[in-house]
């Protein structure tokens, strides 16, 4: 682990907010790169090639405005770095099994676990295990890749990032995590109905990310042709019943918004799980897609789009 100095966890001690990036990958990369360039301190948890890479050259975020090379700590074994203030938990949902016991030495009394996982369940997974109390539910709104062992290549104009207690309190512990991130030049919002951020990205995010999986083609290519049109309608419709008998009410307002936000990508952007797809790596297929038909059958929705999606992608969960 690349040696650094540091600050006595726990926010109270007037130090530096001592911050781990749990899966640094493209987002968590530009994300703990953006806080340590801010002057945080910042340790990565990640592996392989990519940890080698940083260790020995750095964290290089190429930007759409230049680029930078950050001096990180990076390690694969959380123990080496114990309690922390933040904890941002950025790895893909299919990897909880492990990666949630496996922050336990980074969790102390005052640590916060900030979740900006894909889908709805992740703060209740976490809360699990170290009580509910410790978790910010929250969502990544960022476009960005590892483009190769120790670079992270931000596509987005502008990170951002969304979160709020459970309870719709706007406590300080939010107030502080908010305040860090704008320091980093990160967009970062204190929402009062954290739910809704989670089910209105669900909305237009499983059915881009389902939908061009099992199409092979991007969501905007798929949404170009009329069948693919009618069909984005339905699946949204599905996500929206869901989520409203869940609780978190949506319109047809709402149906409309997500299928703008589909139509105004790029032509030929891919989503992550089907980048995920196309390079043969496992998916977070159960987060994206599986969460709607899973929460549906609790709620007495039916969810028939999503079934099929779920089914015909299935034999790539783990990656071929």
């Amino acid at each position: 682990m690349r040696s650094r100095s540091r600050t006595k966890a726990g926010s109270n001690g007037g130090g530096v907010m001592r911050i781990a990036i749990m899966g640094a990958g493209g987002i968590g990369g530009c994300y703990g790169g953006l806080l340590a360039q801010a002057g945080f301190d910042v340790t990565l948890i990640t592996r392989g090639a990519h940890l080698e890479a940083i260790t020995e050259k750095g964290l290089q975020l190429v930007q759409p405005e230049g680029d930078f090379t950050v001096d990180v700590a990076a390690t694969r074994d959380p123990s080496l770095v114990g309690p922390v203030d933040l904890v941002i938990f950025s790895v893909k949902a299919h990897q909880n099994l492990i990666a949630v016991p496996l922050i336990k030495p980074l969790v102390g009394g005052d640590t916060t676990v900030l979740t900006i996982q894909n889908g709805v369940e992740s703060a209740d997974e976490i809360g699990q295990e170290y009580g509910a109390e410790r978790v910010l539910p929250g969502s990544a709104y960022v476009i960005s890749n590892v483009i190769s062992p120790g670079v992270v290549k931000q596509q987005s104009p502008f990170p951002r990032v969304v979160f709020g207690e459970s309870n719709g309190e706007q406590s300080q512990r939010a107030i502080a995590v908010r305040d860090a991130f704008l320091k980093a030049n990160i967009m970062a919002e204190i929402s009062h109905d954290i739910s809704r951020v989670l089910w209105s990205k669900l909305l237009y995010n499983s059915p881009a990310n389902g939908m061009a999986s099992a199409a092979r083609l991007s969501p905007r290519d798929l949404i170009e042709i009329p069948e693919g049109t009618a069909m984005f309608k339905l699946a949204i419709q599905e996500v929206a019943d869901v989520g409203t008998a869940s609780g978190v009410r949506f319109g047809e307002d709402d149906v409309q918004e997500a299928m703008d936000l589909i139509a105004g990508r790029p032509m030929g952007a891919r989503g992550s799980m089907q980048a995920d797809l196309e390079a043969g790596r496992p998916l977070e297929l159960d987060a994206i897609v599986g969460s709607v038909g899973r929460i549906g059958r609790k709620v007495n929705v039916p969810t028939p789009i999503f079934d099929m999606l779920y089914t015909l992608l299935l034999p790539h969960i783990d990656g071929s």
